[in-house]
């Protein structure tokens, strides 16, 4: 067991910017309040975390972590698929790179988990994962393969596709539109 002690405690409910302790027990929270849990816990190894702030970690809910290794340029780029406007097959998971330096930026920064995808030059992009930003590979990361589509109507598809279409928000919102259309018909059949 382990207590961490006289921490400025940020739980999102009842206790925030106040002192406490939290008791540790595994990797399992087993109680937190603003009394010395040491003096409860009295066999548990003591971290003193004074003028250290504990809070739950961070989720980021829309990001394209992972997918644009930055030390590799335009090779590590895999955020956007720019051969078709409706690409709804592609799956964010395919193009996880988990050595991608952002996953340990984001964790020293407290973000312990992600979901991120495909980015937004697409009309649809294709599916986002779930990762926590610890581990060493993707199956490590990984939390739930598909989580959510993608989709943009605005500046980034009329950018990426002006010189072929659709080239306004019109265009976008039609070719979207026909797009659930036909997955509503197949559906059906």
């Amino acid at each position: 067991m382990i207590v961490i002690k006289n921490a400025n405690l940020w739980t999102m409910e009842e206790i925030n910017n106040e002192l406490g302790s939290i008791a540790i027990e595994g990797k399992k929270i087993v109680e937190v309040s603003k009394e010395d849990l040491s003096l409860k816990y009295s066999e548990a190894s003591v971290i003193y975390a004074k003028n250290l702030f504990v809070m739950p970690g961070i989720v980021d809910p829309h990001c394209h972590i992972g997918m644009m290794e930055q030390v590799y340029g335009w090779a590590g780029e895999d955020t956007n698929e720019i051969t078709n406007p409706i690409t709804p097959e592609l799956k964010g998971i395919e193009s996880i790179k988990p050595h991608d330096e952002s996953f340990k930026e984001a964790l020293e920064n407290g973000v312990t988990t992600v979901c991120t995808g495909p980015g937004s030059a697409n009309i649809i992009g294709g599916t986002f994962c779930a990762l926590k930003t610890k581990g060493k590979t993707v199956f490590d990361l990984l939390i739930k393969e598909e989580l959510a589509m993608k989709m943009a109507l605005g500046e980034n598809p009329k950018r990426c596709y002006k010189d072929k279409g659709p080239s306004t928000r019109m265009a976008n919102a039609a070719i979207l539109r026909n797009a659930l259309k036909e997955a509503k018909i197949y559906k059906e059949t």
